[in-house]
């Protein structure tokens, strides 16, 4: 009888140990619920100056101004100053992260007034302020892995800039408002995002030359693109804020998917209420990491699964912080808006802050 009783109790404490951990509201279960199989450091950029810091292994939010972020210049919007050509109110001098590039332990940083800020991770130091262009969109390592490449907003110009002697070697106009750039494979063609027309330029990357347009009714208000790892595929982030001639946005945001042999748009991933800027593929090819703004409170980390494309998380980057410490957003009408995303792929632990 007490053998028995023994191993009834015996069970019910395996049984009760097993509804403990499968219960979805213990921290053991909600920490397992988080883990996306990403092993990197995401450092997004935005207007308010700093970068956003996100472990990737477990989404979490961003909730502490020390830890969570990186500062690298003052608050600083993308539609003040020259947009395009064009003139619009100027609130700040300058400020505002837009996009960066890694390189080593260095973040090469592209801000609104057209500089670049080298930050070491390693050291948390800073470099001063280095005048390359007028406004920047991204930053991107170029595919001989030499050169970074500053899109701009202001002039429409490509910056080819070396970041041994961190100097300008090279600068070429493509549009009106550039954002993004990228290579196919055997690096004989470029594309470039030209974000107020709405227009995907092909270069002739040799010459530097324009060889073709991709437009689409879809693609009204664009920002920054990437290759897909397959190197077939090129995915423009549409924010669609606004319609041609800059009046009001009449189009569903997502991301245009174009097929680089046929230059045509094979699918767009429509993200309803999310207004991408930029996005970022996993090492496997089988996760795409969209920044997207939301025009309200927040900013949003979104992971998409590349096969279906279809949204399987989501993670508030912005209020996350801003919302608990008190911060009120004071530009962009209140609406902190987010940029451009770089990842440490392998890096496990967040940087030491300065």
């Amino acid at each position: 009888m007490k053998k028995a009783l023994l191993a009834v109790m015996a069970v019910a404490l395996m049984t009760g140990g097993y509804f403990l951990l499968a219960n979805p509201h213990t921290p053991a279960a909600q920490a397992a619920e988080n883990r996306t199989g990403l092993v990197g450091i995401a450092f997004i950029a935005g207007h308010g100056g700093h970068l956003a810091v996100v472990n990737l292994a477990n989404m979490n939010p961003p909730t502490d101004v020390v830890k969570d972020r990186i500062v690298i210049t003052e608050a600083g919007s993308e539609m003040e100053g020259k947009v395009a050509g064009l003139s619009f109110e100027k609130i700040k001098k300058a400020g505002g992260t837009h996009g960066s590039a890694l390189v080593g332990n260095k973040l090469y940083v592209g801000l609104l007034d057209g500089s670049v800020v080298a930050y070491d991770l390693a050291t948390g130091k800073k470099s001063r302020q280095i005048k390359v262009g007028q406004k920047f969109c991204d930053a991107v390592v170029g595919p001989d892995g030499k050169h970074i490449y500053f899109e701009d907003m202001a002039d429409g110009h490509v910056y080819e800039w070396d970041f041994k002697t961190m100097k300008t070697v090279d600068e070429f106009p493509v549009g009106a408002g550039v954002c993004g750039i990228a290579w196919t494979r055997n690096q004989k063609t470029a594309y470039v995002s030209d974000m107020p027309t709405g227009i995907v330029y092909v270069l002739n990357w040799k010459t530097k030359k324009v060889i073709g347009k991709i437009t689409d009714p879809r693609m009204t208000f664009i920002h920054q693109i990437r290759m897909a790892p397959d190197e077939r595929h090129l995915w423009v982030t549409c924010g669609n804020e606004f319609d041609p001639g800059l009046k009001p946005g009449t189009h569903a945001p997502g991301i245009a998917v174009i097929d680089t042999k046929t230059n045509k748009i094979v699918d767009f991933i429509e993200t309803p209420k999310l207004f991408g800027h930029d996005v970022m593929f996993s090492p496997d090819g089988r996760t795409a990491l969209y920044t997207a703004r939301t025009y309200d409170n927040d900013s949003k980390l979104v992971l998409i699964n590349t096969k279906t494309h279809k949204i399987e998380k989501e993670v508030s980057v912005c209020a996350s912080c801003h919302v608990p410490n008190g911060i009120n957003v004071r530009i962009d009408k209140g609406s902190p808006l987010l940029c451009g995303i770089t990842v440490a792929w392998g890096m496990k632990h967040k940087p030491a802050a300065e």
